[in-house]
């Protein structure tokens, strides 16, 4: 299995290598959490350490290995991390399932900023706006961000049929208002990945629309947050 995860791996890392050489913006939709690991790799080395990842997720995703298997769903940010050009920061929203392994881990590392689902909840509760806890987030971040998103950081109404869902989690509404301030911060989306969406059901008249439906609209709005703080960018250049 980890054999089939390296070639995996490797031939997202040569197909996003060859969309960012031919100086286009990197989209990957998956799979399994595990499949943007080549993708993230192939942003590394053309961004070397100039660049963070806003990782959304309701796992954190952290672990060494999972049952064995060392680039599963459950490693990918542990494989970024320790990888040969790893990202200045990694800001990690919406984490709700970890283990004290991950957290150790996260604790030991000032690269890694981890905003726990309870603490976003508490902090809301307690009278901070949505706006106040986003400049928050925001101002972890370097200016050269890779989203990487996996369904399961939102709340499950929203995401029924993925494969983990945790209770808690992000409204969709709180997740575009971010991508909105991102732009709005000057801050540049360099690439992304959408993962974990499934409709559910072995067979096709056993689907669910409503997961595609939302995946649609993440999607949607990945790509233009996406392609707005590149123009940005570009015209503050001019």
């Amino acid at each position: 299995m980890n054999q089939a995860c390296d070639h995996m791996t490797n031939w997202v890392y040569e197909q996003s290598k060859k969309v960012l050489d031919s100086n286009k913006l990197l989209g990957l939709i998956g799979g399994d959490h595990s499949t943007p690991l080549g993708a993230i790799k192939a942003i590394s080395e053309k961004y070397k350490n100039n660049f963070g990842i806003l990782h959304i997720d309701a796992h954190a995703d952290l672990r060494n290995s999972y049952q064995g298997f060392t680039q599963s769903h459950a490693s990918i940010m542990y494989n970024v991390i320790h990888g040969d050009h790893r990202p200045k920061k990694l800001v990690q929203l919406g984490i709700r399932d970890f283990c004290e392994e991950e957290y150790d881990l996260i604790q030991s590392r000032p690269d890694v900023k981890t905003f726990f689902d309870i603490e976003l909840k508490s902090r809301l509760l307690n009278g901070e706006s949505w706006y106040q806890v986003c400049q928050t987030i925001i101002n972890e971040l370097p200016e050269n961000i890779y989203i990487s998103f996996d369904i399961d950081g939102l709340d499950p109404v929203f995401c029924p049929h993925t494969g983990t869902p945790v209770p808690g989690g992000l409204s969709i509404d709180q997740v575009f208002f971010l991508f909105n301030q991102l732009h709005k911060s000057n801050k540049k989306v360099i690439g992304f990945d959408l993962n974990e969406v499934s409709t559910g059901g072995a067979k096709l008249e056993d689907a669910s629309e409503w997961d595609g439906n939302v995946g649609a609209r993440v999607l949607y709005k990945l790509c233009g947050w996406t392609m707005l703080t590149n123009q940005k960018k570009n015209e503050l250049k001019k």
